[in-house]
């Protein structure tokens, strides 16, 4: 006798798996409000975004500023991004772009949040506590990495990081696998170290984890082929002469441009305090989840357990490059290992998953109905000073957006005003030698091609010796000084500023410029275009 399906009970599943996503929606809603107080207007085109920016809206629309030599650099693993932002750049400029922008990735990255919090079965007080606590301070402990920040194109890699590992602790490994390609196409590193971790996280329990040889047969095609940019990216790199230099690319890119992120031997005394901080922090918080772990497998609290141990074992397997890149630091000399930032992924890895494992810890500790009243107004609290902490600086950052552009963005009166100048009356493919620290600015204000920003890092081996090139001209051959021991922003800036007029003139003709602007205080024996209060526009003195 066939039995008739319940009616009844199959309307109820349907309302309610409608009232779960209603939930899950309001939940992620909850999350990007939080991060959007924190960082939706903060350093807007003062960050990471004034390289990342210009170079879609250049790649975009070649003609913009085409004969500038930063913003036409190749996009390398760039082309998802620039492809997706240089359009809407053009069309509603640098702000309106970089706002709609960070709400459109904070919102994957409140997704992946959101996710991952349901797999450890947290409640929403207690997840919001665990971002708002990775958001209070750096959120990278020790090499300045970050998730949510500027819009950049590792920020989206990072979006399709987190959704993968949403995805991964429910062992839905084509999604994983998806959004891991995704990622590894937007930046081959932050995706492909991501991918890494994932398989070794998958082969270090294969006999409950690995996939079967049929999974695999879908997994592998499909993440070959969303990973395809970021693949592309690793063969031209591979396949790319290394040109020969008196100095190795990877020792200009590792100790003179990028030591913050790449070398801990150049980092503060005590960087190794926080690091450790968060590791005891995750392994403690780890400890109180084993040795409360349910004993009733199948359970629902067996799988959050599962989900939030093999979340602290992903996070163990993420800091293997981290450990391997101390190790070796004191031995790499060029750079040559260095180079491939390997603190990245790891560095907010530690970070955010300590935090999601504290709270973890303490849902476990305090059990009872009462005890689980009492945290969740103590939590509360704490996001309640959060909020209002935050609400406080987005006030700040929403009256400078305004006046945008203000100070955040390194622009005075005078600045303003001398760039206005300059996009009114000047030919738009004159070329213009400005400082290489200062006026980082220039190429987007003005909409004028420069000889080089110290800001607009080239991504390929022959740019990074032409960027060092120029760099070394600008500031005139270092001021004297020897650029292997003292390379840093003030060297090249006190170099621009004490230029003779022979240099300049040499630089002029060298870079076929027809202008310098400098600051005012800066006297060259150069015909005056322009000058305001604060800043002198020089040009090209004719025969």
């Amino acid at each position: 006798m066939l039995k008739l399906p319940d009616i009844n009970q199959q309307n109820l599943d349907k309302k309610s798996a409608l009232a779960d996503r209603g939930w899950l929606v309001l939940e992620i809603i909850a999350v990007l409000a939080l991060i959007c107080i924190k960082e939706l207007l903060f350093d807007i085109m003062a960050s990471n975004d004034i390289d990342a920016l210009p170079l879609a809206r250049q790649f975009a629309d070649p003609s913009w500023v085409p004969g500038d030599w930063s913003v036409n650099q190749p996009p390398v693993y760039r082309v998802l991004f620039q492809t997706l932002f240089g359009w809407s750049i053009g069309k509603w400029g640098f702000l309106a772009s970089s706002i709609i922008g960070r709400l459109f990735c904070y919102s994957l990255i409140a997704s992946g949040l959101v996710l991952i919090g349901r797999r450890l079965g947290l409640h929403l007080l207690l997840l919001m506590l665990a971002v708002a606590m990775f958001l209070s301070g750096n959120q990278g402990v020790a090499a300045g990495e970050r998730i949510i920040g500027a819009l950049e194109t590792k920020i989206f890699a990072y979006a399709m990081v987190l959704l993968a590992i949403a995805f991964m602790l429910r062992k839905r490994y084509r999604l994983t696998a998806f959004l891991l390609g995704l990622g590894t196409s937007f930046h081959v590193l932050v995706g492909g170290y991501a991918t890494l971790f994932v398989l070794g996280w998958v082969i270090l329990k294969r006999k409950t984890r690995f996939p079967s040889m049929r999974e695999l047969g879908f997994i592998v095609p499909l993440y070959l082929i969303t990973s395809v940019f970021g693949l592309k990216a690793i063969i031209e790199e591979l396949s790319n002469p290394t040109p020969t230099s008196p100095i190795s690319i990877s020792y200009i890119y590792v100790f003179l441009r990028m030591p913050h992120h790449l070398n801990p031997l150049s980092w503060p005394a005590h960087w190794w305090i926080t690091p450790i901080f968060f590791l005891v922090m995750l392994v403690s918080s780890a400890g109180v989840l084993w040795f409360k772990r349910p004993t009733k497998a199948l359970s629902e609290q067996f799988e959050n357990y599962e989900a939030r141990i093999g979340l602290f074992e992903f996070t163990l397997i993420s800091l293997v490059p981290y450990l391997l890149g101390v190790v070796i630091a004191p031995f790499d000399s060029q750079g040559s290992l260095l180079q491939y930032y390997l603190f990245r992924v790891g560095d907010v890895m530690l970070h955010l998953n300590a935090c999601f494992l504290f709270v973890c810890a303490l849902d476990e500790i305090f059990t009872s109905r009462k005890q689980q009243k009492m945290l969740l107004f103590l939590c509360s609290l704490a996001l309640s000073i959060s909020i209002v902490k935050g609400f406080h600086n987005f006030q700040k950052y929403f009256q400078s957006t305004l006046n945008f552009p203000d100070e955040v963005q390194e622009v005075d009166l005078q600045w303003k005003d001398m760039a206005a100048w300059v996009r009114k009356n000047t030919p738009k493919n004159a070329t213009f030698i400005s400082p290489p620290v200062e006026f980082a600015n220039f190429i987007w204000l003005t909409e004028r091609p420069t000889i080089a920003k110290y800001k607009l890092m080239a991504q390929t081996k022959t740019g990074t010796l032409e960027w060092f090139s120029r760099m070394r001209d600008l500031s005139g051959n270092f001021n004297g000084v020897d650029p292997l021991t003292q390379f840093n922003e003030k060297l090249l800036t006190d170099g621009y500023n004490n230029l003779t007029t022979d240099q300049a003139k040499a630089l002029i003709i060298k870079y076929h410029a027809s202008y310098l602007v400098t600051r005012i205080q800066h006297q060259l024996y150069l015909p005056v275009a322009y000058r305001n209060k604060s800043y002198v526009l020089y040009k090209k003195q004719q025969d």
